[in-house]
């Protein structure tokens, strides 16, 4: 399942290509932040909790018997806010019922249509007067009327209203209908919103005004909301003569000001009632007496025994302030607020995609937060137990902690800075969470570092569990000059239990990214180098069952690769992607291979002989769609899935276009060129438009005669190209027109390597159709004539 919206952004190493997000954050992105500041607070502060040496958790070991110095009487909290939390929730929704909201409506449309009448009969007695000044003066005196009617009907009708209904001369056809209309809108009821109206455990309170009684009702009616309402009109009056399409408007204008909902959800009532709820619930209480022991010595302290403590130890209590709640969120939220903004001015600098940025990095360094803290409770609790050496006691073990993960993952999926950004976050994060421990904070930061520099070029899931060692030897260099400042004390066994925790936290981190990673790429939809390096294995199976299948499709995808790759990295798009989604694109034409001439042989029939046109063109067509089915299963990237999609745009196939108007005379059959056209969608990245020009172009190389001279491949790549974009197939991607004049200069490079020429073997002529002359060279010539080289 995705969380969010999937990514065609191509990835190539370091260099990335994100989206440029609008100044105001979206809906998702501030859900995110509120998460991330709600997880970080809750740790951090939880240490704070902790960090008073009088301050005792479940868990630890009492270090001497503790009695309760007087009667304590503590509310056991969980059990009552569990029973609170159950009554607030089994509380039913409480809505308003209206029964006069008709009337109310009824009523306003009476006061609307007397008031437009009697301005209507004023206005025909005033220019019923004859005479060009009477009828000039009186045409004055209408339009104050028109002026004074507007302004008594301000408050019932919407701006412009009056001035369409006050020349309406079907107002007593209108009005009916419009009674008609509210009676059938009010038999189905009228709120809102329809999705406020929700049952809790099957029931809601329904008041209803009229009677002043309120019952439990099991449903809800088939009501009409605000968003329905338009629909409801234009679905009453499509039909009436009385009404015309441009007074649609003005009639829609007209109920949608003037009705009033008669379903309505009551958030104070509902509010009351489930506070109510709550507050009939009897607390639950927890009591010691005066003397009596709370936890013996040696034992360890359970969660209740740490709850009579703590409520003993007031002093502990006075550390837990607002001002220290209040300041830890602020810095969160300043934290969250720089990486927004250091996210959009990096965003800035790159090529427009659909990555949301900051969302991956506030994701990146949530996981980086919850996941150092985890580690941190775990090494905290093997710590305690460990006992074979002292080495392994103290701050040096939690050297072993991921901490470069939020860097590594950023760096791998969005880039170098990025990864940056998110160091710096986390570290003001780790700051608070370790109550001011710097030295841990310093290693973090040099841990992060060296972690985004070891991944730049890296790629492949090996290569990262490989960089894992370089990083752990990173982390034994830091951890020796940290030790140096801090401590100058050392032994030649601590260097070996450093050297050994570096390692692991290297192993670990470089473990973490690999688990994840895969988790990342589904969420945000990123396909990344290692990904796409998977995909480019030749022993895929798609790919060794298009060889197989179809061998001129699998030999032609390979010859493209070469070009669109070369092309790729001309104009710095992504290189890697280009050559993958090249491999795959024409894999839907292993459903029916034969049709296609790649992969029919010399001298067999060719099969769209036999088929009209426009069967034909429906088999071209489907190796799209099949392709899309295959790639589809197979979970291919959405990334690969595009250049199948757009590989050939909406471009059209001319030759059975042609065809097909060639035999309209005969067959009397209409064409429609939209038939002979693929169904797109256009290219709309640079990597798939450059698969479209490649492939037009190796294909159209094929059917060059000899001999084939560079003016001939330039004019070739040349008409392609503007045949494409006379053809509007580039206007969904950003490719210019100096990007185009490279695209065909690296294509004409490619292309004539492929047709170099060879010196002539003296005494042979392989054109010959028989074995030439001699038998004392056949070995040689059967050797060249398979396309070997000496």
């Amino acid at each position: 399942m995705r969380l969010f919206k999937r990514s065609s952004r191509p990835t190539s190493g370091m260099k990335k290509t994100l989206i440029v997000t609008g100044n105001k954050p979206t809906f998702r992105e501030v859900l995110s932040s509120l998460l991330f500041i709600a997880i970080c607070g809750a740790l951090i502060l939880k240490m704070f909790t902790f960090a008073n040496i009088e301050q005792v958790v479940p868990g630890d070991v009492a270090r001497s018997d503790i009695y309760a110095t007087v009667d304590l009487n503590i509310p056991d909290t969980i059990t009552t806010e569990d029973r609170r939390q159950a009554a607030i929730e089994q509380a039913p929704d409480v809505y308003i019922y209206d029964p006069r909201a008709h009337e109310k409506v009824d009523y306003i449309l009476d006061q609307i249509f007397q008031k437009v009448e009697e301005y209507q009969e004023l206005r025909d007695s005033l220019l019923s007067a004859r005479g060009k000044k009477q009828k000039a003066e009186a045409e004055k005196q209408v339009e104050a009327l028109s002026k004074q009617y507007e302004a008594q009907l301000s408050e019932l009708l919407p701006p412009g209203v009056f001035v369409s209904l006050k020349d309406n001369r079907n107002l007593k056809e209108l009005k009916p209908l419009l009674k008609e209309m509210m009676d059938r809108l009010y038999t189905r009821e009228f709120t809102e919103d329809r999705n406020s109206l929700k049952l809790v455990k099957g029931e809601a309170v329904l008041v209803d005004s009229g009677k002043d009684q309120q019952y439990l009702t099991k449903g809800f009616p088939p009501v009409v909301d605000r968003r329905s309402l338009k629909n409801f009109v234009y679905t009453f009056l499509r039909n009436r003569e009385v009404v015309h399409d441009e007074e649609f408007s003005i009639i829609f204008a007209l109920v949608n000001h003037i009705v009033i909902p008669n379903y309505i959800f009551d958030s104070k009532m509902t509010e009351a009632s489930k506070k109510e709820a709550a507050d009939s619930v009897e607390p639950s209480y927890l009591r010691k007496k005066t003397g009596e022991i709370i936890v013996r010595k040696g034992e360890r302290i359970s969660p209740v025994s740490a709850q009579f403590i703590n409520e003993q130890n007031q002093r502990l209590r006075a550390n837990i302030s607002t001002r220290r709640i209040v300041s830890t969120l602020l810095l969160l939220m300043l934290t969250v607020f720089f990486l927004y903004r250091l996210s959009v001015i990096f965003q800035k600098r790159y090529v427009r995609d659909e990555l949301p940025v900051f969302l991956l990095l506030i994701w990146c360094a949530l996981a980086g937060v919850v996941l150092m803290k985890l580690s941190i409770f775990v090494l905290g609790a093997v710590e305690r137990s460990l006992s074979m050496s002292v080495l392994f006691k103290g701050e040096l073990l939690f050297y072993a902690v991921p901490y470069a993960f939020p860097a590594s993952l950023a760096a791998l999926l969005a880039g170098g800075i990025p990864a940056l950004i998110v160091t710096l976050c986390v570290a003001i994060v780790l700051l608070l969470l370790t109550a001011g421990n710097i030295p841990l904070t310093l290693f973090f930061i040099f841990s992060s570092l060296s972690a985004i520099y070891i991944l730049r070029k890296q790629s492949g899931q090996s290569a990262v569990l490989f960089s894992g060692f370089w990083l752990g030897l990173s982390h034994f260099v830091f951890l020796i000059i940290l030790f140096l400042h801090y401590s100058g004390n050392s032994s030649w066994e601590w260097y070996g239990a450093a050297l050994l925790i570096s390692l692991a936290g290297g192993f670990f981190v470089s473990a973490a990214v690999t688990i994840s990673l895969p988790s990342f790429e589904t969420a945000f939809g990123i396909t990344t180098d290692i990904r796409l390096l998977e995909l480019a294995n030749m022993n895929n199976r798609l790919l060794v069952d298009l060889s197989m299948k179809a061998a001129g499709t699998y030999q032609h995808s390979i010859l493209v690769a070469n070009l669109v790759e070369a092309a790729a990295k001309a104009i710095g798009a992504n290189a890697l992607l280009a050559r993958v989604g090249t491999y795959y694109h024409d894999i839907g034409k292993m459903e029916k291979p034969g049709y296609f001439i790649e992969n029919q042989r010399t001298g067999d029939e060719n099969r769209h002989d036999r088929l009209t046109p426009k069967m034909s063109a429906i088999i071209l067509t489907n190796h799209v769609k099949d392709g899309i089915r295959l790639a589809e299963e197979a979970k291919l990237p959405e990334q690969i899935i595009r250049f199948i999609k757009e590989h050939h745009g909406t471009k059209l196939m001319a030759f059975f276009y042609n065809k097909a108007l060639s035999l309209q005379e005969e067959n009397g059959e209409a064409v429609e060129e939209s038939e002979y056209r693929y169904p797109g969608p256009k290219p709309t990245m640079k990597e798939t438009a450059i698969l479209m020009i490649g492939d037009a172009v190796e294909a159209a190389s094929r059917t060059l005669k000899a001999p084939v001279t560079a003016g001939k491949l330039q004019n070739l790549v040349n008409r392609i190209i503007k045949g494409l974009v006379d053809d509007n197939q580039f206007s969904d991607c950003d490719l210019t027109f100096k990007e185009l004049d490279i695209i065909a200069a690296s294509f004409l490079r490619s292309i004539s390597a492929s047709f170099h020429t060879r010196i002539d073997y003296p005494g042979y002529d392989f054109n010959e159709e028989d074995g030439g002359s001699g038998n004392g060279n056949k070995k040689l010539k059967d050797k060249v004539n398979r396309g070997e080289d000496d």
